[in-house]
């Protein structure tokens, strides 16, 4: 209990949390690094690059069917409205039709657009079925984070990460040719199996009395934010494309490997924020601002020691996790976590305008940086090489 005193309930809650999230983060990351090595040696260099395209697709498509209804439901939790299970129902009935329709329509120009990313209209539709079943996924994930379940939160997470990849190294041993087609199926297959689990769980949580206003307060919501999460997605990935197109692809190698180093600081943002996100919207509600202050102070104290770290260790993680021929990337390390610092202070004010449903204005601001990334890769790439895109 005075232990309690000293550090404060907040704090305590607030670190306890972090735990759970960034655990889940270190492992799902971790088993992402764990199978880069594996599936390099059981597929060829062209299947690699399929499976690239499929999971850019499975990105892309979640964004637009989902239509962030997650984000909604995460914040409708906060209303502390006495009807959360009727606004669950409503979405849930919602989604499943828009879902309908739009792959319904997808399906009818599905040649044109699996053209487009040059991938076979048959990956093209598994893609599609596998952005669609994300959606119940990320629903669930929103309510448990939003209701402080951090550790089933994690649990879920961490079981997903393993299976995923057990499954799709077996999957992939055992093809004698096509070898990706066990990476697609077992996608597909673990992503079904839990979007039933957690589908199966939303409908215990939800009342299916449809209501239209429910649904306009997920779209006024969720669909503003739309063009921010494709920006994010042209912010993390996009710079490798340039990379690639003006220098090649042994640069490109080298960027990638030092941002996946750079990514550990990433991993302890998105986690915290997970934490930081309940606590905030809480102490907003009740207009205890001072205790805001204080809890964002001791916040941020957490970020800039654990960057400071990880830039004095730089050398040490990249000489751990790389043979010597990507050591000439360490000198970006250090810029990519100053970067995402940079990341956990727009999530620290943009929690802000997501709690005051300000999310046109976070859209604008993440187009406007997608759109200066851009620009500034063409320019600066060719001149410096890609130092510059860091």
């Amino acid at each position: 209990e005075q232990i309690i005193k000293v550090i404060g309930k907040e704090n305590i809650e607030f670190v306890s949390h972090s735990k759970n999230y960034l655990s889940a983060g270190i492992f799902t990351k971790a088993l992402a690094f764990i199978s880069v090595p594996i599936f390099t040696r059981l597929l060829l260099p062209n299947e690699y690059g399929i499976l690239a395209i499929f999971s850019s697709i499975t990105s892309i498509f979640a964004i637009f069917l989902g239509l962030n209804i997650h984000g909604a439901v995460a914040r409708y939790y906060y209303e502390k409205s006495n009807d959360f299970a009727e606004f669950l129902g409503s979405n849930l009935l919602f989604i499943l039709l828009f879902n309908f329709f739009a792959i319904s329509l997808i399906y009818l120009f599905k040649d044109s657009i699996a053209n487009f990313f040059v991938i076979i209209p048959y990956l093209f539709l598994i893609a599609i079925f596998i952005s669609a079943f994300t959606i119940p996924s990320n629903m669930y994930l929103a309510y448990l984070q939003a209701s402080k379940q951090s550790k089933k939160f994690s649990l879920i997470s961490i079981n997903k990460g393993i299976l995923s990849l057990i499954i799709s190294i077996i999957w992939v041993y055992l093809l004698k040719e096509n070898r990706y087609y066990g990476k697609v199926y077992s996608s597909l297959l673990i992503t079904t199996v839990f979007a039933v689990y957690m589908i199966y769980n939303l409908v215990k949580l939800s009342k299916f009395n449809f209501k239209l206003e429910h649904i306009k307060y997920s779209i006024r919501f969720g669909v503003p934010l739309i063009p921010h999460a494709l920006s994010g997605f042209i912010l993390t990935f996009f710079d490798r494309v340039i990379i690639n197109q003006l220098s090649g692809s042994l640069d490109t190698g080298l960027y990638s490997f030092a941002y996946n180093v750079g990514m550990v600081m990433n991993i302890v943002v998105m986690a915290m924020n997970k934490s930081w996100v309940p606590i905030f919207y809480e102490n907003l509600a009740n207009k205890d601002f001072k205790k805001i202050d204080n809890l964002a102070y001791n916040y941020s104290k957490y970020i800039y020691f654990t960057a400071i770290g990880l830039i004095l260790f730089s050398k040490e993680i990249v000489s751990l996790m790389a043979a010597e021929k990507y050591h000439t990337a360490l000198p970006i390390v250090p810029i990519i976590i100053i970067s995402y610092v940079g990341v956990f202070l727009y999530t620290l004010y943009g929690n802000y305008s997501f709690y005051r449903k300000k999310t046109g204005l976070i859209s604008i601001a993440t187009l406007f940086a997608g759109g200066i990334n851009i620009g500034l890769n063409y320019w600066l790439i060719p001149i410096y090489g890609y130092v510059a895109a860091a």
